[in-house]
């Protein structure tokens, strides 16, 4: 991993180089597509200021931290960029997670199952398969479109909850809503 050191007002030594390389190789665990990492040490007044910047392919990090000692500060800033990159790292994993699922619920619609022993025990067989545009709208618009058609169901995507819902009339005259429950 390449460290790129910019130094204001200040010399950095190479001890501080030396900590900077070891404290920041704990930063690789978390992320194995770093783009670039850059430490700036500054010296304003009395106080050394360290800021880390952590560049990867989707993210952005920077941890700054300031201290009369400079291997203080610098400790102090990477125990916070590693801090950030822990958390970054969870809500990415967290986020690819949520994307799976999502994927598995639009998947989940596109299969007819029959079983066979109902197949051969002369049970109800699907004889045709139809393609139903599914449009985001809310359960009113819903309602709408189904009094408007001559249809005994409705299949919507619904803008709220992002679902497919199924509205369909029911034999009283009233009107049935169908949620899915994926668990």
């Amino acid at each position: 991993m390449k460290i790129e050191y910019v130094a204001r007002k200040v010399i950095i030594s190479d001890q501080v180089k030396e900590i900077a390389e070891k404290k920041l190789g704990k930063i690789e665990k978390y992320f194995s597509d770093i783009l670039d990492l850059r430490v700036e040490v500054s010296q304003e007044r009395h106080l050394h200021v360290v800021d880390i910047f952590l560049k990867g392919k989707n993210y952005d990090v920077k941890a700054t931290s300031s201290n009369k000692e400079m291997t203080t500060a610098l400790q102090e800033a990477v125990e916070k960029l590693e801090i950030q990159a822990r958390r970054l790292k969870t809500r990415l994993k967290d986020h690819k997670r949520q994307k799976t699922a999502e994927s598995f619920e639009e998947r989940a619609w596109d299969h007819d199952v029959i079983e066979a022993s109902s197949a051969a025990a002369g049970s109800p067989q699907i004889v045709e398969t139809s393609t139903i545009p599914i449009k985001p709208m809310n359960i009113e618009e819903a309602v709408l479109q189904l009094e408007e058609s001559d249809e005994q169901f409705f299949v919507f995507l619904d803008s709220a909850s992002e679902k497919i819902n199924v509205l369909y009339r029911r034999s009283d005259n009233n009107l049935g809503l169908i949620k899915p429950d994926i668990r």
